[in-house]
């Protein structure tokens, strides 16, 4: 009978091992978990009799059974979801109820189970002194309590444990949406900002990642897109919305078209308008209709990062300006370094021929003399002039004679190396600069120039034009202070094979003062 007190003494139960909760038949919601923690088969048996038929909120109860506190304490371990334990005090120990108590809540950290404490012996935990020193929900002795009291007892506890569970739930929720704000906060692209936004909506609904984001601009009058998406969507972004499954894009057309949410079994849909003026539609995959605790967070969660939308949107845009800028920049930078080598080819390049001009080829000579002098090397240089060149151009035409030249340059630089220097010094006349070699060395160059210039004429329009050259050879020698000191000598021994006939090479350290060189110290 309901009203009839439940237990009277028995005898003490063995240890038996609890068996886990058996999965909810399919469709059924999973049931409430109570743990009976007593050392009398009796109270496990009429508990399991008492609680047999009660279901709330449509769920049913499992019981689970230890008789000892330290068994207990094993399936609280392994078990985290159990709402009630309906706890003896006297067991292995006097107080072993007692002690458990302190195990759950300052131990294992469980402050949502609700813990009743059932006794047999009031006398050795007052109730006054109990639920004073001791954080449970609720204290019976075992003597007064009947099939009703223990009925409603339960019942009371569930709902508190629901009660809890809904603040826990409420608590972690905010939590989550507290730290998934502040990361996307740190994204600063729209599709990546919107593919997180979808990732931590399923982490405050603890669901599956499996959603999709569309957006639209009603000002622009553009059609609903494809943001980003996630699970089977993943491949989605950038899409018209209208592209994705029929059914699922009807939601997503409704939830724009009514401005607020569409839920439904198995999927929820929510409305966003971002302070920039764009409209968000976010579908997610739910494996349950959401309740009002989760549309609350959503909303929460959705008030939070329409700020993000549109600090994303406006830093794209200054972005893109920012590109724009600094692509126009580069352009400018870029023509006016082209006008700087255009400049600096003017400044120390020949413009026809494409070697080095008088000027810069004087800075490269004082540079290598430099070298030369503090590594105690050798340093060459020739001077080349062409032979009868003004009759070429009176003959042929000046067209003619800058392609003698353009050729002559061609022709003497396949006689170098890359570490050797080429100008024209002005007219027909060309100065080369060897660095570390020597007066023999640098005669042997002159003279393949020489022989590579009268070795076969150079064309021009179907003509051929005999081309010789006189060269003048001299090395720079320790007294000389300056580079022009050397070209001086070279220039005589240049006049020198003038005089011999040209077509030849002359070195100014083989001439003797007969020949007109004056040595110079």
């Amino acid at each position: 009978m309901p009203n009839d007190f439940l237990f009277a003494d028995g005898d003490r139960a063995p240890d038996r091992e609890t068996p886990p909760p058996p999965p909810p038949p399919a469709g059924e919601p999973a049931p409430w978990l109570v743990l009976i923690v007593d050392d009398e088969a009796e109270i496990h048996a009429v508990t399991r009799l008492a609680l047999a038929r009660l279901r709330y909120r449509g769920r049913r109860l499992h019981l689970l059974s230890s008789s000892s506190a330290a068994e207990a304490e094993r399936v609280l371990r392994e078990t985290p979801d159990i709402a009630i334990v309906l706890l003896d005090v006297v067991m292995e120990t006097e107080d072993a109820g007692l002690k458990l108590v302190r195990t759950i809540r300052e131990t294992l950290g469980n402050q949502a189970v609700r813990i009743i404490l059932r006794t047999g012996q009031p006398g050795q935990a007052p109730e006054e002194d109990v639920v004073l020193a001791y954080d449970i929900n609720d204290y019976k002795s075992k003597t007064e309590l009947t099939a009703q009291k223990l009925f409603t007892t339960v019942v009371s506890a569930l709902r508190a444990y629901t009660d809890i569970q809904a603040l826990e739930s409420n608590r972690r929720g905010l939590q989550r949406i507290i730290q998934s704000t502040d990361r996307l906060f740190a994204l600063r692209r729209m599709q990546p900002f919107a593919a997180e936004v979808l990732i931590h909506l399923s982490e405050v609904l603890r669901v599956a990642p499996d959603a999709v984001l569309c957006a639209r601009c009603p000002e622009a009058g553009g059609a609903p897109a494809v943001l980003a998406g996630i699970g089977r969507h993943a491949g989605a972004s950038g899409e018209p919305a209208s592209a994705l499954d029929p059914a699922l894009a009807a939601v997503i057309a409704e939830t724009f078209r009514n401005k607020r949410g569409v839920h439904g079994p198995d999927g929820s849909a929510f409305y966003l308008r971002v302070p920039d003026g764009q409209e968000i539609a976010a579908w997610i995959r739910t494996d349950r209709p959401l309740d009002a605790v989760d549309r609350a967070l959503v909303e929460v969660f959705a008030s939070k990062i329409a700020i993000g939308f549109a600090n994303v949107s406006l830093y794209e845009r200054l972005r893109e300006a920012n590109e724009t800028l600094e692509r126009r920049v580069a352009e400018r930078t870029s023509a006016l370094e082209e006008a700087n080598v255009r400049l600096n080819r003017l400044a120390t390049l020949d413009s026809l021929t494409g070697v080095w001009n008088r000027r810069r080829f004087l800075e490269l000579a004082d540079a290598e003399l430099g070298r030369t002098r503090r590594h105690g090397r050798h340093l060459g240089i020739f001077l080349l002039d062409l032979d009868r060149f003004k009759a070429i151009n009176d003959t042929h035409g000046h067209a003619a004679g800058d392609e003698v030249l353009r050729t002559v340059v061609r022709r003497t630089r396949d006689a170098l190396r890359a570490s050797d220097h080429i100008a024209r010094f002005g007219g027909e006349e060309f100065v080369v600069l060897l660095p570390e070699t020597d007066g023999e060395g640098t005669a042997a160059v002159a003279e393949r120039v020489r022989a590579s210039l009268a070795a076969s004429p150079v064309m021009v329009d179907g003509r051929a034009v005999p081309v010789t050259g006189s060269l003048g050879v001299a090395s720079w020698i320790a007294a000389e202070t300056s580079i022009e000191q050397t070209l001086r000598r070279a220039d005589v021994a240049l006049y020198a094979a003038k005089q011999a006939g040209r077509n030849r090479v002359r070195r100014a350290e083989l001439l003797d003062r007969a020949d007109g060189l004056t040595q110079i110290a």
